[in-house]
């Protein structure tokens, strides 16, 4: 088999991603806001998403968007990056807060 000339390399773009343990979202984003989300968020298989760190502030500072996500996004853009990959065994940051799925749900008065 010959081996393939070389072509010369196009100029690549290259997105950063940040990936966030799920324990970052509260169960109720997770299940009732995530599939709603008004910016590109697809499904990463059974357990978690990518989200696109969308950079415009008149979305994601709208009214009804989880605090959460809001603070993830601005770590995101913070580092660079621009997507969020959601993941049940990605890595917990302390600037975040921890949500406990397992925890009961508590009732609103």
């Amino acid at each position: 088999m010959r081996n393939p000339v070389p072509l010369p390399a196009p100029e690549l773009e290259i997105a950063s991603m940040l990936v966030l343990s799920t324990a970052h979202m509260n169960l109720k984003t997770a299940r009732d806001w995530m599939p709603e989300c008004p910016w590109s968020c697809f499904e990463k298989g059974d357990y978690g998403w990518f989200m696109y760190a969308c950079d415009d502030p008149g979305i994601t500072e709208a009214a009804g968007i989880p605090l959460e996500i809001r603070s993830a996004i601005h770590v995101a853009k913070r580092l660079g990056c621009a997507w969020i990959m959601w993941d049940c065994d990605g890595p917990l940051i302390d600037e975040l807060p921890e949500y406990d799925w397992e925890a009961p749900a508590r009732a609103v008065a």
